[in-house]
């Protein structure tokens, strides 16, 4: 035994729940320095193995660390794709040498990548095992790939860098793109989602087409302000008509949006930061699925530090600041996840701005606290609850730009268990023949703690048939609608589950005759 396997065995009787803070200071005391909950939960579950020990949910769950990584059904981690030239002038963006525009070499996920020198095999690798000894399960992957203007990378780079993710992933190294994608259909773990960043006005037809390649289920989009003139006075270098065309391509191949959105920035007020998004929550052409919020700061070495120190820009206080995003929050509607609230940036970075990076805690702890807490699906995710209640279906229909949206949920006591965003296209896209006269389903989500994919009898919300219910109530609109076949845009790891459904594979969607509903 190892010195710290052979003192825990010495004090079993201190490896509980109850008595695990005792137990590392005994550790502590005997080794020098208390050992991390990943070394000790290695020991343990090598006791469980040996039959020394039985398993204790309650422990193991105190021995996992960050749970709340892989609360909301899946394990989400990003991959950075190395620096290139960046089409934007924006006044606001960071540039440091060797990162990718608008990156910072020590946020966390850019840090990880930059000493990796941007290998995605490698960063996979060194993610999966961080993850796997802190007790995550990394059966059902989400991938963020993250650096920059996505659609300004050379296409041979792009096909590389998603084979080799994927070839890491499976743990075999395929011929071609597409079998990688094939192999991960059955493969231990599955990736189940899959999304890019890029700014709208690089989004068209031929994007688009490669985005369904690739694997892609979701694009972050730079969008910054809903106002033309703030958008001209920060260089931005596209339209707010550029927006809503990117969205309806989007939408229309069942690909998630995901905004970015920057109050604070120059030309705009409290006021203004409100009413943007406003717009962007309630006009058919933008309306996205998820949204991050980046409040301006003013970096070293950009535009807007120069206009700062000159005085023409002045950041708001944090007071005020969190005010704006209490504002902006309490009219979220509840087809939005807001995936952040304020950037990682080390405050050795910001001149000028925010240096409060957890500032969602307060805003959602005084929201609460006044009675009006946010309603985005990121707030209302029931999280590692039991599934002891019977949720109810809720269906909300929303009026888009290029066609109808249907969100259909399973909520109850303000608690959601599972989300299905159907689209029902005024016009079949041009650009996939395959969703000709094809309803759409976009996503389909059960949210909760990750489990594997062998784990059926759990109390936990995933693998309760929530989903296949949502899929069944999907495929009854779009008949009704007199749509002939529905699709759904399956991330690669997800083809076997539609299959049990009775969809087949046409090109990169799963597709279902809707004459064989009943």
């Amino acid at each position: 035994m190892t010195s710290l396997s052979g003192l825990i065995y010495a004090n079993l009787t201190l490896l509980t729940p109850h008595t695990l803070a005792a137990l590392k200071r005994v550790l502590g005391k005997a080794l020098g320095k208390t050992p991390r909950d990943s070394d000790i939960r290695a020991v343990y579950l090598a006791l469980i193995k040996s039959g020394t020990l039985k398993s204790n949910p309650d422990l193991l769950r105190l021995l996992t660390t960050r749970e709340v990584r892989t609360l909301s059904g899946v394990t989400p981690f990003a991959v950075m794709m190395k620096a290139y030239t960046c089409p934007g002038l924006c006044t606001f963006c960071p540039l440091e040498l060797g990162m990718p525009k608008s990156y910072l070499s020590d946020e966390p996920a850019a840090a990880r990548a930059k000493m990796m020198n941007f290998d995605p095999k490698k960063q996979i690798e060194s993610r999966l095992t961080q993850l796997e000894e802190t007790g995550h399960v990394t059966d059902k992957i989400e991938l963020i790939v993250i650096g920059g203007t996505f659609g300004s990378y050379p296409e041979s780079y792009k096909r590389s860098f998603f084979k080799d993710m994927i070839d890491t992933i499976n743990g075999v190294v395929s011929d071609t793109l597409e079998a990688a994608q094939v192999y991960n259909e059955t493969a231990k773990r599955r990736i189940v989602a899959m999304s890019v960043e890029t700014r709208p006005d690089w989004i068209d037809a031929k994007e688009v087409k490669l985005f369904r390649e690739l694997g892609v289920t979701k694009v972050q989009v730079g969008v910054q302000a809903f106002n033309e003139e703030i958008l001209k006075r920060v260089k931005r270098g596209h339209s707010l008509d550029a927006v809503g065309e990117a969205t309806r391509l989007l939408k229309d191949a069942g690909i998630k949006v995901c905004y970015h959105y920057m109050p604070n920035l120059p030309g705009s007020s409290p006021e203004k930061d409100v009413e943007m998004a406003r717009l962007m929550y309630e006009d058919p052409r933008f309306m996205p699925d998820f949204l991050k919020v980046y409040p301006s700061q003013v970096i070293p070495k950009t535009e807007l530090y120069e206009e700062w120190k000159r005085g023409e820009y002045q950041p708001y206080s944090d007071d005020l600041l969190k005010d704006v995003l209490k504002n902006i929050c309490k009219i979220t509607p509840p087809y939005v996840r807001i995936d952040r609230l304020v950037r990682d940036i080390s405050r050795k970075w910001v001149a000028a701005g925010t240096h409060t990076t957890n500032m969602r805690q307060y805003v959602e702890a005084e929201l609460i606290k006044e009675g009006t807490p946010c309603q985005c699906i990121r707030c209302r995710e029931v999280r590692a609850g039991e599934y002891d209640v019977v949720p109810e279906l809720i269906k909300r229909e929303l009026n888009t730009y290029g066609g109808s949206e249907h969100l259909l949920t399973y909520e109850k006591d303000q608690k959601l268990y599972s989300l299905l965003r159907l689209r029902l296209p005024e016009v079949s896209s041009p650009l996939f023949p395959e969703l000709s006269d094809c309803a759409i389903i976009r996503e389909i989500h059960t949210y909760g703690k990750t489990l594997s994919h062998k784990d059926k009898v759990t109390q936990k919300t995933q693998h309760q048939g929530l989903g296949k219910r949502l899929m069944q109530e999907a495929e009854n609109i779009a008949q009704v609608a007199g749509y002939k076949k529905i699709a759904v845009i399956s991330s690669i790891g997800t083809r076997e589950y539609y299959r049990a459904l009775g969809y087949a594979r046409v090109g990169s969607y799963m597709v279902k005759n809707l004459d064989r509903v009943g």
